[in-house]
């Protein structure tokens, strides 16, 4: 009895993979029974599925197949996982899409993707996608998303692949703004999008950034430059880190230093990460206790805290007002 209802299983997988042509050998195994009726087949127990180069282990499989007898999907519950050869995909349910060769993981999911390099993507979110061929990856609710020193929390998200590797990750902030972390900056964004090869992150839509600028020294030991723009972009290469603005200018706040401007660049020195100088551009307005510049350029620099002004670069003369 058992041999045959092995046989039968073995048989109906057979025909449920059939149309995935990656899928070569595999083997299946189920520990305690196994029903089938007209359009469904269910398979109770420790049910594992083996096929070349992925495993799918689940306590409940339901295979749905129909009129005609054709599976269309294969639904995991029962805290499902799924192994592939650079994924691994855990959740309450995992529906395998037989036609469209989609998955879809709900419930406490999380997820892990591999780089180029082979460094892991680490999501959890209630709601992912993936696809059995490596395409666009997609996630929502509560999602939380690590890589490396970065961590995102956001709405939404989307991990845009090329060459069946993920290239950029998009991350959305619907009923709340996300948030991106790395040790040097916290920052809050109606969206931001994450280059993987090259770590550039831009960050668009009322843009909310706490930076430590000094990349060297600890958070606790340095005072954080503070900036509001509608554009941030993040070179981890040069470490420049460029703020823009539309309709309202940027704001700048580092100590006793207030500025704002149409754009402002913070510039460290790219061999020890050290911060170097603010630089406003464009109507610019930069105060201190003592002193006040307006200027179409003005340059905040870290090493002794002065304000200077380039007049031949500006487009109107600046101004300077000294307090008392």
């Amino acid at each position: 009895m058992k041999y045959l209802k092995a046989k039968i299983l073995l048989l109906c997988f057979q025909s449920l993979f059939v149309s995935i042509a990656f899928a070569e050998e595999f083997e299946i195994k189920h520990a305690d029974s196994l029903e089938a009726e007209k359009e469904k087949i269910n398979i109770k127990g420790s049910v594992v599925i083996n096929y070349k180069d992925s495993v799918i282990e689940a306590p409940e499989c339901i295979i749905e197949s129909n009129s005609k007898g054709e599976p269309e999907k294969a639904i995991f519950t029962g805290r499902a996982k799924l192994k592939l050869k650079d994924r691994i995909l855990e959740g309450d349910k995992i529906t395998v899409s037989i036609k469209d060769k989609v998955i879809i993981a709900e419930g406490n999911t999380l997820s892990k993707l591999k780089d180029k390099k082979n460094n892991d993507i680490e999501i959890s979110a209630d709601f992912q996608e993936l696809h059995w061929s490596g395409e666009d990856a997609n996630a929502k609710g509560n999602l939380k998303t690590i890589y490396q020193d970065t961590e995102v929390n956001s709405d939404e998200a989307k991990i845009i692949y090329k060459n069946k590797r993920p290239e950029q990750a998009v991350f959305l902030g619907k009923l709340k703004q996300a948030n991106l972390e790395q040790p040097t900056s916290i920052t809050f964004a109606n969206e931001f999008t994450f280059d993987i090869d090259s770590k550039n992150i831009q960050g668009r839509g009322d843009v909310k950034s706490t930076i430590w600028p000094n990349q060297k020294l600890p958070r606790e030991k340095q005072d954080p430059v503070h900036l509001n723009s509608e554009d941030l972009y993040i070179d981890q290469g040069s470490g420049i880190i460029t703020a823009k603005s539309g309709i309202e200018k940027v704001n700048v706040d580092y100590q006793d230093t207030k500025g704002e401007s149409r754009e402002a660049y913070l510039i460290r020195d790219n061999k020890d990460g050290k911060p170097e100088k603010i630089l406003f551009i464009g109507n610019a307005n930069v105060s201190q206790i003592d002193k006040q510049i307006t200027s179409e350029e003005v340059v905040f620099n870290f090493k002794d805290k002065k304000l200077t002004s380039n007049t031949k670069t500006n487009i109107r003369p600046k101004t300077i007002i000294f307090k008392k």
